[in-house]
């Protein structure tokens, strides 16, 4: 069995899909193996010089290669030794091919400042508090500068949530797992014998919606990340699927087949009411993602092949989004960009639409086995599920198709990626 039409199969019959899917993993172990698989020579010139007292530069310089929006300049040409506040050489700093020069130091948090390498001017200045997870002070480091240089509020210590499968084909073990954006420090939030899919973080990252068969049929949960506590929000008889937080977090969307036909509904997190029915379609509906606090984006066929379509929270019919490609499904929105899955013949590539404009870029090579994108909240960067060498791996491409990274288990499959809103 194929992917294709994965939005259709999902809904249609999750548990063959997923166990298919899954077929040949082996045991495997929740951290990921990051490997940076292309990088760019067009964008920013940066030098990070190596941070005193402590590792940050290296994690700084490989978030700034994964953002599409940097050139990497070997600090060995700057010539001379840069230390943080200390005077330099501006000339040979300036024949160093950078424009911009990092600078910093562990000392009471994590201090680095911003050379202009043109002017030798001190551009800025900035303290990162002590904390006891010295990867996320680099993360932050990494936003600061990312915010100071392109005008855009960094993604890099924000968090991914993905599930990974393990064991023999008929007795896999899922696990829903958290981690760092760049897929380090992962953490289980839950563990199965049965499918886990479709995770969704709450609008205050302190929750995940999920798709489970705990109860030996699919059925939606919210979990709380600080305590542990899950409880189920839908367990409609036929399928319950796709859910999707609300911009507010008082509801979720997702898609049910409650009267018989998958459509797209809404559910209060608080519970004690009944879902409300959303489309009303011929068509299978499902995969909804929040435009903003009134619309929603989601994926049906009742023309004929999978394209997305576009309605208000209040019901109605929808207005058909997409028209170019044979099939587009599986929206991720953020802003004005919309990621989704770009299907044509056998071979789908993850899309990025401009929604004002209709303007397209590709930032996925294309297989048959690139699916569920979600865009960074800056909506920079994009994850999605691909696969490599028969394995379920998780991908990260830059939003203009120039960087990408590859994140994978060292044994078995991980997949279905979501990626969490700005943490604080």
């Amino acid at each position: 069995m194929t992917m294709k039409r994965f939005y259709l199969k999902r809904p249609i019959s999750i548990l063959m899909l997923f166990m298919t899917s899954l077929l040949l993993a082996l045991p495997a172990r929740a951290e990921l193996v990051i490997r940076i698989t292309g990088g760019v020579s067009d964008g920013i010139p940066v030098m990070i010089m190596p941070f005193e007292g402590v590792g940050a530069s290296r994690i700084i310089e490989d978030d700034f290669r994964r953002s599409g929006q940097f050139t990497m300049i070997n600090p060995a040409r700057a010539g001379q030794p840069l230390r943080f506040g200390q005077p330099f050489q501006k000339q040979l700093l300036k024949n160093s091919g950078a424009e911009y020069v990092v600078v910093g130091r562990l000392n009471n948090g994590l201090e680095f400042e911003l050379l202009n390498a043109a002017t030798g001017a001190r551009m800025a200045s900035y303290t990162i508090p002590p904390h006891s997870n010295l990867r996320s002070m680099a993360h932050k480091a990494a936003d600061a500068i990312y915010q100071r240089l392109t005008g855009k509020r960094g993604a890099f210590d924000t968090r991914i949530a993905y599930v990974s499968a393990s064991g023999a084909a008929r007795d896999q073990t899922y696990r829903l797992i958290i981690s760092d954006a760049d897929g380090y420090n992962p953490r289980t939030v839950m563990t199965s014998d049965k499918p886990v899919m479709s995770p969704t973080w709450s609008p205050d990252a302190r929750q995940l919606a999920y798709v489970s068969f705990e109860s030996g049929r699919s059925a939606i949960y919210v979990q709380n990340l600080l305590t542990g506590n899950a409880y189920p929000i839908s367990n409609a008889e036929g399928m319950n699927g796709a859910p999707a937080w609300s911009p507010d977090g008082r509801t979720i969307a997702m898609s049910l087949s409650v009267d018989g036909n998958a459509d797209i509904y809404v559910v209060s997190t608080g519970g004690g009411a009944e879902p409300r029915r959303i489309t009303r379609a011929r068509g299978i509906d499902t995969e909804p993602s929040w435009a903003n606090a009134n619309t929603l984006i989601y994926t049906s066929d009742q023309g004929g092949k999978p394209q997305l379509y576009r309605t208000s929270v209040n019901g109605g019919d929808g207005a058909r989004l997409t028209f170019n490609g044979s099939e587009n499904s599986a929206a991720s929105v953020v802003g004005n960009s919309i990621a989704m899955v770009r299907q044509d013949g056998d071979v789908s590539r993850i899309a990025l639409m401009n929604a004002a404009s209709k303007a397209m870029v590709m930032v996925s090579r294309g297989g048959r086995y690139d699916e569920s994108p979600s865009l960074a909240p800056n909506g920079a960067m994009v994850i999605y599920s691909t696969e490599e060498r028969g394995r379920g791996v998780l991908a990260i491409a830059s939003s203009n198709g120039k960087a990408s990274q590859i994140l994978s288990a060292q044994d078995g499959h991980v997949r279905d990626p979501a990626w969490s809103p700005y943490v604080n």
